[in-house]
């Protein structure tokens, strides 16, 4: 019996580590490879990213996300725009038609700027072949791929992209949330920022984990998400719904109130 739980425990261990690639190194070459690929998008105003709305066919969309970002100039979507691929295709026979419909729902009257879309690796964004970039009314969409690499008013850089290069979700989450309880803000993230080698002056941005966080002195940040988790409202009590601004140099997490927020998971909000 000793025996048993030794291996029980040393399995769990294993297959713990194998869930956080960012500590046992999986993937980092790649991911540096990539960074070094990416070409810099230069922006101007208010900016902000968002992550984890997991859009899914059904309830309305505007019961599922009705943020008002009108008084941006700029939204980058970090990952997991929808919750599967194919919540995505019901929304239209084609790839055009499909965002169009979503993003017309979602975005605020009086909005004229850009969304920028960096999907996430894993099962739940759709992979879009179609299109790069749309012109819808007095907006555009812009997708970039898995990552995104900013320059904004010429000075503030950010590297952005979902997190699933950290962590998978489940593991990283609670590693996050965890920290996040004894005062250590985004501990992931800040390691993923050491071993992609991104430089200190460089910001980071990533979600995945739907554990709203930053480090100013770090520049690391998390989006959070605008579904929460499972059994959030007895056990994690995680703000649902939040997002990181970069403004006149400034850089802060807003945690928003009074949205529409729909169940996703048992007990999330």
């Amino acid at each position: 019996m000793k025996f048993f739980l030794i291996i029980l425990c040393i399995g769990g261990i294993i297959f713990t580590l194998t869930q956080l690639p960012v500590i046992t190194g999986g993937g980092i070459k790649e991911v540096k490879n990539a960074l070094d690929k990416i070409e810099t998008v230069e922006l101007s105003g208010k900016t902000l990213f968002i992550s984890d709305l997991h859009l899914t066919a059904r309830p309305a969309l505007e019961e599922q996300f009705n943020l008002d970002f009108s008084d941006v100039q700029n939204v980058v979507i970090v990952g997991d725009f929808f919750n599967q691929p194919k919540d995505f295709e019901s929304f239209g026979n084609s790839e055009p038609e499909r965002m169009e419909t979503v993003l017309k729902e979602i975005t605020p009257q009086g909005f004229s700027g850009k969304i920028f879309f960096i999907f996430s690796a894993h099962s739940h964004d759709p992979r879009l072949k179609e299109i790069s970039r749309l012109e819808i009314g007095d907006f555009e969409f812009v997708f970039l791929g898995e990552y995104g690499k900013f320059l904004i008013n010429g000075k503030q850089e950010i590297i952005a992209f979902h997190g699933g290069q950290l962590h998978e979700g489940i593991f990283g989450g609670g590693i996050a949330w965890l920290a996040k309880k004894i005062g250590q803000e985004v501990v992931l993230e800040k390691l993923g920022k050491k071993r992609f080698d991104i430089p200190s002056d460089t910001w980071v941005v990533s979600g995945h984990s739907h554990v709203p966080g930053i480090d100013q002195a770090s520049k690391v940040a998390n989006t959070g998400s605008f579904v929460g988790a499972p059994l959030n409202t007895f056990i994690f009590r995680i703000h649902v719904g939040s997002g990181i601004l970069f403004d006149k140099g400034k850089v802060e997490l807003l945690q928003y109130e009074g949205l529409n927020i729909k169940k996703l998971y048992p007990f999330s909000i």
